[in-house]
């Protein structure tokens, strides 16, 4: 019961985030949702954590994929409370794409466990560092 309440929270936050990550994109978003974007993005990382809890602690589960999950978890939210500061100007967009894949992710993690998780950690580690390589040039 607890795993299908925290996929149900996880994939509509989700769903809700998405969109208004878009009006934020977009520009068509009041600043004032900002913070439901981020009330929402931390009942995301919590859903997450709480599947990884319960593959932890399932017979047959996986610890590897379960502190995957927190990592992941830790992981978006420091890329969405911090991505303002990080690659600002004409490159910004690439941490605002790193910030939406990672939340797919996560919405993907409750659905296709080891699949999702170890493809999407390979492209944020790609990103990351496409990323320093950038900052380098520029700066």
């Amino acid at each position: 019961m607890t795993v299908r309440i925290a996929q149900m929270v996880l994939r509509t936050c989700v769903v809700l985030n998405l969109i208004l990550g878009i009006l934020f994109w977009t520009g068509n978003a009041a600043d004032s949702l900002v913070l439901v974007h981020m009330g929402l993005g931390i009942l995301v990382v919590l859903s997450l954590w709480t599947l990884g809890l319960a593959q932890a602690l399932t017979k047959g589960g996986s610890w590897g994929l379960a502190i995957g999950a927190v990592v992941l978890g830790i992981i978006l939210a420091a890329s969405g409370g911090t991505q303002d500061e990080i690659l600002t100007g004409s490159l910004h967009w690439v941490i605002q794409v790193i910030h939406l894949l990672l939340g797919l992710s996560g919405r993907d993690q409750s659905k296709k466990w080891a699949r999702t998780l170890f493809w999407y950690s390979n492209m944020y580690l790609a990103a990351l560092f496409a990323i320093m390589v950038l900052d380098r040039v520029i700066h």
